[in-house]
């Protein structure tokens, strides 16, 4: 099972810039909360179909976590409502300004703001904000991951497929039998809304593994440098490498339960 090589990077320029992130995605989650406290200003509005939703917080957050990293960095910004970039190379933040926008709307929680830094498209830092619980992800290639500047434990080995709660959709259920079957045997499964918050899950050992078929760069890139900074495996459904500059399924969880799941689901006979 492959995995991406991280970029060598130097540390005070990594450490600045970490500080620089944690700032602009606090800045983004307080802007976030204030204009939750007025729903009829959210103009909200239908994208790719009717539960792809945008409103007018993705685009403020997006504006100003942009404004203040251009400021701070100078570096190139690909951001989900809008912002592009020309190529991955060199440094290049990606931004998700509300990853899960259906429950900003709807269920005013379990959303969040996620900033990665990619070197040569791969991340070096991960900023995961959860706004409404007031909590503060991050972490830093090769220095391990926090939660609110507490140190999150390593994964290890993880548990058995059949002894964790496993993250994933009805979509994935149903075009999934074999994840059906593996849900059964579990001890259950949930569904957040937020991939960013689900790949978090997983990372803080409070799941045992997120899986879903389609994922976008500015989705994942900051949860994939926490989950693979506390041990967690992070690949495609079918256990290839996953390269976070592009769409496409993803399997995320500790050692043992990756690769149970990636067993059951690939390569056993039906």
């Amino acid at each position: 099972m492959s995995t991406s090589p991280i970029p060598p990077m130097d540390p005070i320029r990594l450490s600045e810039l970490r500080d620089v992130a944690v700032r602009v995605v606090r800045q983004a989650a307080q802007l976030a909360r204030e204009m939750a406290l007025a729903p009829q200003d959210l103009d909200v509005a239908a994208k790719s179909g009717r539960n792809d939703l945008v409103t007018a917080a993705d685009k403020a957050v997006e504006e100003l976590v942009v404004a203040e990293l251009t400021a701070a960095t100078s570096l190139p910004v690909l951001g989900e409502e809008g912002h592009t970039i020309d190529s991955f190379a060199g440094l290049v933040w990606v931004l998700d300004p509300i990853d899960g926008t259906m429950n900003y709307v709807a269920t005013h929680r379990d959303f969040a703001v996620s900033l990665a830094l990619c070197a040569d498209g791969v991340p070096v830092i991960g900023v995961v904000a959860d706004v409404m619980a007031d909590h503060l992800y991050c972490a830093v290639t090769g220095q391990g991951a926090t939660c609110d500047s507490q140190p999150l434990l390593h994964l290890g080995q993880g548990p058995s497929r059949r002894d964790c709660v496993i993250i994933t959709d009805l979509k994935e259920i149903q075009a999934l039998p074999r994840l059906a079957q593996c849900l059964t045997e579990s001890r259950g499964h949930r569904r957040y809304g937020s991939a960013a918050l689900e790949c978090v899950e997983v990372a803080a050992g409070r799941a045992g593994a997120f899986v879903h078929m389609w994922v976008s760069p500015w989705d994942i890139a900051a949860a994939w440098l926490i989950c693979r900074e506390v041990g967690g495996v992070v690949t495609r459904i079918d256990g290839t490498a996953l390269d976070v500059r592009h769409k496409g399924s993803i399997l995320v969880g500790a050692e043992r339960t990756h690769s149970e799941l990636l067993q059951r689901l690939m390569i056993d006979p039906s």
